[in-house]
């Protein structure tokens, strides 16, 4: 889901008159620092939890490692008239990947190099993922094609199981299964290697948010109203549903802990909350802050990260800003 569909969400939202319960306390910051001066449009936060990327209308694409004072590495795209709208960061930290809507590029997160730009056709660009090294690069597109691609091979593989917009898509760290959700009402499972379809999820409307656990234990499918729910693998079958009384629910950003045990979503609304995978109770939540001065000053939830060895959790919001939250153990009771 791009940052303007994102920001449609949110006023959506807004005219409907939802009203949100109250939050829960926000746990003590660690730390937090300004990561785009005038607002990030997309962000992702590396599986390892070394670096954060964000996409900025200044400085292009920008990574920062934790704690940093400065960014490492600053990338721009050969096609500096068009916006950012997707980056993911590989599961092993090595490489990140973006996109405009035209193109797409291949970046080196360690040394900073650039691996490859690609244009692509008809149909326009909505997601990117990227397996470990970038041996397989995702494509969501606007016209319901995804399209899988190995960049040091050449090999390219078309899946045409959507038959409207692919919103998001998610892949495994080897490269060998793609997640995907679609205004089709539908999220997949499919296999690169193959083109088969491996499961099929079916909403009551468009699916907007989907996540994989890194070791395909779950998966995460949210669609545009009221269905959230977790699917267990290999099987696929229903593992339990996100309880909220809210008559709409959007999500700007889920993502697995490591161990499974919890689901973390952020939201248009400023909103992120700690979910019960086993049970889809909400644990804790709370609303990131925003920046003084800004206008608008609101702030979607772009990108999560749980540290579990730390309990520290770690989001990225269009504000521009990281937050480093301090979790206690008041959300395991």
């Amino acid at each position: 889901m791009t940052f303007l569909d994102k920001v449609r969400a949110a006023f959506a939202v807004a005219l409907v008159g939802i009203t949100a319960t109250a939050c829960s306390p926000a746990p003590d910051k660690v730390h937090q620092k300004i990561h785009a001066q005038q607002g990030s449009y997309v962000a992702d936060i590396a599986d390892t939890g070394e670096f954060s990327v964000v996409s900025t209308n200044e400085n292009g694409l920008l990574l920062w490692p934790r704690y940093a004072s400065d960014p490492k590495f600053q990338w721009q795209h050969d096609d500096d008239t068009s916006q950012i709208i997707a980056i993911d960061a590989s599961f092993d930290g090595r490489v990140v990947a973006s996109a405009t809507r035209i193109e797409f590029a291949l970046w080196d997160a360690q040394s900073g190099e650039n691996l490859g730009f690609w244009k692509v056709g008809q149909g326009g660009i909505q997601d990117i993922a990227v397996s470990d090294g970038g041996s397989t690069i995702v494509l969501a597109k606007r016209d319901g094609t995804q399209i899988a691609f190995n960049p040091a091979s050449g090999r390219r593989i078309e899946f045409y199981g959507h038959t409207e917009r692919v919103n998001a898509v998610d892949v495994s760290a080897n490269g060998f299964y793609v997640l995907s959700g679609s205004n089709d009402a539908s999220a997949i499972l499919w296999d690169t290697r193959s083109g088969q379809i491996v499961h099929r999820w079916e909403h009551k409307n468009r699916v907007t948010q989907i996540a994989l656990h890194p070791e395909a234990k779950y998966v995460f499918t949210s669609g545009s109203t009221d269905n959230a729910i977790i699917w267990s693998l290999p099987g696929g079958d229903e593992h339990s549903r996100l309880q909220f009384i809210d008559r709409q629910k959007i999500f700007s950003a889920a993502r697995f802990s490591a161990s499974g045990e919890l689901l973390i979503t952020g939201a248009p609304s400023r909103r992120v909350t700690l979910w019960a995978t086993e049970t889809g109770e909400s644990l804790k939540h709370w609303n990131v802050d925003l920046v003084e001065q800004r206008n608008p000053n609101s702030a979607v939830v772009l990108a999560v990260h749980y540290y579990e060895t730390e309990n520290v959790l770690l989001t990225e919001s269009s504000a521009g800003l990281a937050e480093w939250w301090q979790l206690n153990d008041d959300w395991k009771q």
